[in-house]
């Protein structure tokens, strides 16, 4: 177990490391560009890294601001899927499941989940149970073993508050619960940490493309540094598009008409563990889709809806519409009388799927396509979170093209992630970090919590929260110590207050009357490692607020 380098409080000057960066994407020639910082951009950054490739990302706004960290949060081989009669779809997903959970121990797991079955006797219960001896089948026993079958009284003991006319039972099985946007850090700053030295800056919108006869494949992608001003011209042999959803905009750089995007939108409803007490997640089965129950640390995760959508494709938010769609599919399964008063926030996110010819979201393929445009573009798109890692593979393999892909292969398949640490390892390490009374003041759990979140990290945010007093509770009564803002900007990226507070600490929606407090305290922590002045500190804290407001707010009914 290899546990991080302890950070001192003096400061890392991140705006000097990104200015230092930006010097470099432009006097460099790279073998390739990635543009957009979601899991499979980040995903390919770290798939060229482990090649040896040069190679460099930029990101119009944060790591996985996207659809990367507005997802379910679930790791599975998608029991929809068998039903459209997907089963490589699901193969292959279930493979990767067993890589993230060896992968990223720490911020993977594996989690039970209870279908209840409703119907008419035996047929519905024999129906639902093929189809998860299939999904063990095509890999899930692995991981979690074979799935249970629970008669009435089973799955009431697990899930009390179900509705008992019609219930036949249930059938409990596994499947995987991540920190979708941790995750997707953690693929990044892998890659920045790798021999190979890639580079990846934030805030750098890419504008268009060049390319001149002269100098033969070589390319030059223009882009805008978002923070500083400025115009950019980065050179390249090949230029990856992972943009995901924003590549249906009419006016992205790099459109093309061999693949249209078609985006899906997914709210979720965040409530209260103790709301709903139960003893496992819920997946329930309506007709057209499958709602889930996902555990969440001190919350439920519910979701998902799946429609077609038109707009702009940054920060999207839940419509009251899909908020009652939830709502009703909750009540009408179980006896809790769940109303938006019990909603702590909500959230929604944008799938880039494949438009069919159809135009049906749901029915839409979550397989992936690369397209190889006349630009030189290599377009990537549809895919499942789940196969991120394949996914960015065959990008930079296609990149590459076919004889220069088998002489560099992909490394990926067995790459431990930053801050990997089983179950064992984050025992040792929880009780290390307990022994530090201003941990233990925070937070029962504060020293579990922090290892969750940061791995074999945490032992050096602990070591520089002490030294730069920076051990007290961020969130009264939560564990989440101040130590994790600055060490977000040190050395995770962040530059801005909705960077640290939704993706790096996962509080966007939870936060809900200490909201502003938070906010605050957080603006304060940033600006002595930003040198921000006090408007400017002001100025950061608002923005939040206004945009969590509509991100994350439960809309009142239409």
């Amino acid at each position: 177990m290899t546990l991080a380098t302890p950070m001192s409080a003096s400061g890392s000057k991140p705006l000097a490391r990104r200015s230092a960066d930006l010097d470099r994407l432009v006097d460099t020639t790279w073998d390739v560009v990635i543009i957009g910082g979601g899991v499979v951009g980040s995903g390919a950054l770290l798939d060229a890294a482990s090649r040896g490739l040069t190679a460099a990302l930029i990101e119009q706004d944060d790591i996985a601001v996207g659809t990367s960290s507005r997802s379910s949060r679930l790791i599975h081989g998608g029991l929809r899927y068998l039903e459209q009669i997907h089963l490589p779809l699901v193969r292959e997903a279930l493979a990767e499941r067993r890589r993230l959970l060896r992968n990223a121990p720490h911020l993977v797991s594996l989690e039970p989940q209870l279908f209840p079955v409703y119907g008419i006797p035996f047929l519905h219960k024999a129906f639902y149970d093929a189809g998860l001896t299939l999904y063990d089948i095509l890999g899930a026993r692995h991981d979690g073993g074979w799935h249970r079958r629970l008669d009435v009284a089973g799955s009431l003991e697990i899930w009390p508050s179900l509705r008992r006319p019609g219930l036949r039972g249930g059938l409990l099985y596994h499947d995987g619960v991540e920190d979708d946007a941790r995750f997707a850090l953690a693929v990044l700053r892998t890659a920045l940490e790798s021999e190979a030295a890639p580079i990846a800056v934030t805030r750098v919108r890419a504008t268009g493309l060049r390319s001149d006869a002269s100098t033969g494949p070589l390319r030059t992608v223009t882009a805008t540094d978002v923070l500083g001003g400025g115009e950019l011209e980065i050179h390249t042999h090949s230029i990856v598009d992972a943009t995901g959803v924003w590549a249906a905009e009419p006016g992205h750089p790099f459109a093309s008409p061999s693949m249209r995007i078609l985006p899906s939108r997914g709210a979720h409803l965040v409530v209260e563990r103790d709301r709903i007490p139960a003893s496992a997640g819920l997946t329930i089965r309506v007709p057209g889709k499958v709602v889930f129950f996902v555990p969440w640390a001190d919350h439920w995760l519910i979701g998902t809806t799946d429609a077609p959508y038109e707009g702009p494709p940054a920060r999207v938010a839940a419509s009251s519409q899909e908020v009652d769609e939830l709502l009703a599919t909750v009540n009408a399964t179980l006896d809790v009388d769940l109303t938006r008063a019990d909603i702590v926030g909500t959230y929604a996110g944008l799938r880039p799927l494949i438009a069919p010819s159809g135009g049906s979201t749901v029915k839409a393929s979550r397989e992936h396509r690369i397209t190889a445009e006349p630009n030189g573009v290599v377009r990537v798109a549809g895919g499942k979170y789940t196969t991120y890692r394949v996914m960015a593979r065959d990008v930079i393999d296609a990149a590459l093209g076919r004889a220069a892909a088998q002489a560099r292969p992909s490394g990926t398949a067995d790459l431990p992630l930053i801050g990997a640490a089983d179950a064992s390892a984050r025992e040792h390490i929880t009780r290390e970090i307990a022994t530090i009374e201003s941990v233990a003041q925070v937070h029962p759990d504060a020293a579990a919590r922090l290892t969750a979140r940061h791995g074999t990290e945490a032992p050096a945010i602990a070591a520089f929260g002490a030294e730069a007093d920076l051990l007290r509770p961020l969130v009264p009564g939560r564990p989440f110590l101040e130590a994790e803002v600055a060490w977000a900007v040190r050395r995770e990226l962040a530059l801005s207050v909705d960077d640290v507070l939704s993706r790096r600490l996962r509080l966007g929606p939870e936060l809900g009357e200490d909201r502003q407090a938070v906010a605050s305290r957080v603006a304060e922590i940033m600006s002595r490692e930003l040198g921000w002045t006090q408007i400017e500190c002001e100025g950061e804290r608002d923005a939040y607020l206004d945009s969590a407001e509509r991100e994350y707010g439960v809309p009142a009914p239409a």
